[in-house]
C-alpha cells in the first residue's frame, strides 16, 4: 500500500512540474508572439508616418518622383549652404573620401587599385559566345546623354578652362569607366552659351542592375597650379527604380562653386551598339562642321553626341575612318538605332540625313548613307551585356 501511495504521489509531482514546464514553455511563446506583434506594430507605425509623408507631398502612388522631389530639394539646400558657408565642399569631400575607402575594403583585392579603369572592352559577345555562366541577356542599362556645367557660383566667371575626369563604376567591374577625361595641359573651355562637357565615354555599355556610382573630380584651371580651382568633387549613387519602358532623367549635382547637369537614359532590355562611321567615296570638305550622333528612336529627342568637330577638322584616317569621341550607345532589342549625320558651316546645317538600324545580339549590321559631297559607310557591331566579368 505504501508503495502504491509513493507511486502516486510520485507521479503526481512529475504531471504537477510537467504541467509547471508547459506553462514556462506557453509563457516563453505568449511572450514571443507578443514581442512580435510589438516589433510589427512599430514597423507599421513607422511605415505609416513614411507614407503619410508620401501623402502629404502628393505623391502616394508614384515613389520615384517624391524621391526626386526629396533630391531636389536637398540640391536646393545644398546650394544655398554653399553660398553661406565657406566650407560647403567639406560635405561632398568627406562623402568621396568614404566612397573610396569603402571601395577599397571591399573590391581592392578583387578588382585591383581604386584610380584602376575598366578592363572590359566593348564588343566583348560581337564574334564570341557567352560562356554560360556568365549570364547574358539584354538588360537594363544607363546611356550617359549629356554632362553641363548649369550654375557656377563664388569667384568663378565665364569662360571656364575645365580639366579632370567624370566616370561610372557598375556591378561588373566596378572599376571606372571613364565618361571625360582631360588633362590639365588640355583643358576643355567652356561657356555660358556652351557649358557642355566633350565627353569621350562610356568605352562599354552601363549595366544598371545594381546602383552605378557617378565619380567626379574636375577642377579650374588658373594661371599657375597652385590657383586651380574646385569646380566640382562628388561620388554619388544613382539607383534604377525598375521600369518597363525606357526613360529621360535630369540630375542636379550641387558643390560649392557649380551645379552639374546630368541627363542620362534608362534604356530597358537593351544591347550595346559600337558604331563605325568610314568615308567611302568623295571627300569631307574642309570649313564643314560634322555633328554625327547616335539615338534610341524611343526617348525622344536625346542624342549620344558620336563626334562634333566644331570648329576643328574632321580627322579621316587613311582608311577612310572617321575618329570619334565617342562610339557606345544602348538601344533596345526591339527598338530602332538612329545614326544621324549633320554637316554645315558654323550653325547652319547644310545637309542633314539618318541611317536606321535594327538591332541584334550579336553580329555586325552595314549601311550606306549619303550626304551630297561624300558616301559615309556605317557599320554597328551587337554585342549582348553581361552582369559578370
Amino acid at each position: 500500500m505504501v508503495d502504491v501511495v509513493e507511486s502516486n504521489r510520485s507521479m503526481m509531482v512529475d504531471v504537477v512540474e510537467s504541467n509547471r514546464s508547459a506553462a514556462a514553455e506557453e509563457k516563453r511563446e505568449a511572450e514571443a508572439k507578443a514581442a512580435e506583434v510589438a516589433f510589427r506594430r512599430e514597423r507599421w507605425r513607422k511605415q505609416g508616418e513614411v507614407y503619410s509623408r508620401i501623402d502629404h507631398l502628393g505623391f502616394e502612388s508614384n515613389l520615384l518622383a517624391a524621391a526626386e522631389e526629396k533630391r531636389e530639394v536637398e540640391t536646393k539646400a545644398a546650394e544655398v549652404d554653399f553660398e553661406e558657408e565657406e566650407g560647403g565642399d567639406s560635405l561632398y569631400a568627406a562623402q568621396t573620401s568614404r566612397f573610396r575607402d569603402t571601395w577599397i575594403s571591399l573590391y581592392s583585392r578583387y578588382f585591383g587599385h581604386f584610380e584602376d579603369t575598366t578592363k572590359i572592352p566593348n564588343m566583348r559577345f560581337t564574334y564570341k559566345k557567352p560562356d554560360l555562366y556568365q549570364s547574358c541577356a539584354p538588360s537594363t542599362t544607363l546611356q550617359i546623354f549629356s554632362i553641363k556645367v548649369a550654375r557656377i557660383r563664388g569667384s568663378l566667371q565665364w569662360p571656364l578652362h575645365v580639366f579632370g575626369m567624370v566616370a561610372v563604376r557598375d556591378v561588373v567591374d566596378h572599376n571606372r569607366n571613364m565618361i571625360f577625361d582631360c588633362p590639365r595641359e588640355s583643358c576643355q573651355i567652356l561657356t555660358q552659351e556652351v557649358p557642355y562637357l566633350k565627353l569621350t565615354g562610356p568605352t562599354r555599355a552601363v549595366v544598371l542592375v545594381d546602383p552605378v556610382t557617378f565619380e567626379v573630380d574636375l577642377k579650374v584651371k588658373g594661371t599657375t597650379q597652385a590657383e586651380d580651382e574646385c569646380l566640382s568633387f562628388l561620388a554619388v549613387r544613382h539607383i534604377n527604380f525598375t521600369s518597363l519602358q525606357s526613360k529621360l532623367i535630369e540630375n542636379d549635382y550641387a558643390s560649392k562653386l557649380s551645379t552639374l547637369e546630368f541627363e542620362i537614359g534608362h534604356i530597358v532590355y537593351s544591347v550595346e551598339a559600337t558604331i563605325f562611321v568610314r568615308v567611302r567615296t568623295g571627300s569631307w570638305p574642309s570649313g564643314f562642321r560634322a555633328q554625327i550622333a547616335a539615338r534610341t528612336a524611343s526617348i525622344g529627342k536625346a542624342e549620344v553626341i558620336l563626334l562634333d568637330s566644331g570648329d576643328d577638322r574632321v580627322h579621316v584616317a587613311c582608311d577612310g575612318s572617321i575618329r570619334l569621341s565617342r562610339c557606345v550607345a544602348s538601344v533596345e532589342i526591339t527598338g530602332k538605332l538612329e545614326v544621324c549625320v549633320k554637316a554645315g558651316r558654323g550653325e547652319e546645317i547644310v545637309v542633314g540625313k539618318k541611317k536606321v538600324f535594327k538591332p541584334k545580339k550579336d553580329g555586325a549590321s552595314h549601311g550606306t548613307l549619303g550626304v551630297g559631297f561624300c558616301t559615309l559607310d556605317i557599320t554597328v557591331a551587337w554585342s549582348i551585356v553581361s552582369v559578370n566579368m
